[in-house]
């Protein structure tokens, strides 16, 4: 069994940390401060130089979906094998599982693009391009999901949900039997870690910008924004369940 650690050495050791945060913080604002001018010019050609690449920012999106389409098309061939082999049923499961991580990664590029391409369109003809991209895009994602789902039940008959009702993920979570759903609870913990890490350091950056005049208020406004709402979120779902089911 594992000792745990002291508190005299947790302390000492958020001491530490909190010390070294506070001296990279000043040392990066203090060079911010110091490049002045010509890093807010920096900053301007860099957003200049992303916004020039136009509609070629939905380029990655589909090259996304070419490999989940792959991915997809690979599972379904393996599930006349994967009802008898478990061989089979183990790699048609995996290339399903890469499908979905390939589209969901798409949509999330699709907002990238559009968010990113749309800034700057010169011309009638990009617009509409710009939309028969987002939609051709789109459709695909949510077509290449529903097809991935579908597939994912036949070698797991016991899932329930439609990808096209709105209740999907609620209706998969209480279809997964008890060790999937705590599997679930992991991913999602380690998700909450990750994002938790991430957060201060983009809101100090954001900070540093922000105090030397290269970024907008909005900006530090939208991140603060999102994770308050992800560490609320998670509080008042545990405030939730622990006192909600005292009450019964």
């Amino acid at each position: 069994m594992k000792k745990e650690r002291s508190n005299r050495t947790i302390y000492a050791r958020f001491a530490v940390t909190i010390l070294v945060c506070a001296a990279l913080g000043g040392v990066a604002g203090y060079l911010a401060a110091m490049a002045g001018n010509h890093l807010l010019d920096t900053s301007l050609n860099f957003n200049e130089a992303l916004v020039s690449l136009g509609l070629w920012w939905f380029v990655p999106g589909y090259v996304l979906l070419a490999a989940g389409a792959a991915c997809y098309l690979g599972g379904k061939a393996l599930l006349p094998r994967a009802v008898e082999e478990d061989d089979a049923f183990r790699e048609a499961d995996r290339r399903l599982c890469l499908s979905l991580i390939f589209s969901g990664a798409s949509m999330v590029w699709l907002f990238i693009a559009l968010g990113i391409s749309g800034q700057k369109l010169t011309a009638s003809l990009e617009s509409v391009l710009l939309i028969v991209l987002l939609v051709v895009q789109l459709v695909w994602i949510i077509a290449l999901q529903a097809l991935t789902v579908q597939a994912t039940k036949v070698i797991h008959p016991e899932k329930k949900g439609n990808v096209f009702d709105s209740k999907f993920q609620k209706d998969w979570y209480r279809s997964c039997d008890e060790a999937e759903q705590q599997q679930i609870g992991q991913c999602s913990y380690f998700s909450f870690r990750v994002m938790g890490a991430l957060f201060p350091i983009v809101m100090l950056v954001l900070f540093i910008l922000a105090t030397n005049g290269m970024v907008p208020a909005a900006w530090v406004l939208l991140v603060g924004g999102l994770w308050m709402v992800q560490v609320m979120t998670y509080q008042c779902m545990a405030y939730h369940l622990d006192h909600g089911k005292k009450r019964r």
